[in-house]
């Protein structure tokens, strides 16, 4: 089974720092991931979960197709939901808005103290995704990048903050804890971009609009980060 570049890059991580052998993909893409990996022997489990019946057909298909009924199983739900009387390892979540994600956690926050890591990928406000896990005791122990049909993607590896000293900054937030510290050409690329779309938006506003104030202090953050003139 041939993988999209970000949902590959979404199995790679999980290979790389798998805990158990059970995931649960919420919101599932056809049963891609899930598939994959059993398919590959990484895990031996897995729950394909969507809040959509089409979607989840697409699942089975998937599943059927690839032989794997009594190894992936096909839920419908929304969020955790589907998964809360059942035991699981691992936890992804990909292809959906922060603010969503950020809802199916904070919607079970009890059941999360049972899941080892979670593999999290937002499509757009990874800043917000990141905020709210660090005001929740989660910590971010790797961040990777890909490009993928020109949009570039974040993929998050989150486990529970044992060490309550551990703490983040606002850098943190917005530009991810491990990326800034390894800032590869995708990195660089993508805030030099952020920065021209800043800079088109902040030409649109007057000096004493609140917000110019406010994207002006994201750009110079940027430049600060980037070490670069822009």
């Amino acid at each position: 089974m041939k993988l999209s570049k970000r949902l590959q890059l979404i199995a790679d991580v999980i290979i790389k720092y798998k805990q158990g052998s059970i995931l649960a993909d919420i919101g599932t893409d056809h049963g891609y991931l899930p598939c994959y990996l059993v398919e590959n022997k990484v895990i031996t489990k897995a729950y394909a979960c969507d809040v959509a019946k089409g979607p989840l057909d697409s699942s089975k298909e998937t599943i059927k197709q690839y032989k794997l009924d009594n190894q992936v199983f096909p839920l419908l739900g929304s969020g955790l939901n589907p998964i809360l009387k059942r035991q699981v390892d691992m936890i992804s979540i990909a292809g959906m808005g922060a603010y969503l994600i950020c809802e199916i956690l904070d919607e079970h926050r009890e059941y999360l103290r049972n899941i080892e890591v979670m593999f999290l990928q937002a499509n757009t406000n990874n800043d917000h995704l990141r905020k709210y896990l660090f005001a929740n005791d989660w910590i971010i122990i790797d961040e990777q990048m890909v490009k993928d049909s020109g949009h570039i993607y974040e993929v998050m590896v989150v486990t529970a903050r044992k060490n309550k000293a551990i703490t983040y900054s606002q850098r943190d937030e917005e530009f991810g804890p491990i990326l800034i510290n390894n800032q590869t050409p995708l990195f660089k690329e993508k805030w030099k971009k952020q920065y021209f779309v800043y800079k088109k938006i902040q030409n649109t506003l007057s000096q004493d609009h609140p917000r110019y104030h406010e994207i002006n202090a994201k750009m110079k953050m940027i430049k600060e980060v980037l070490h670069e003139s822009l």
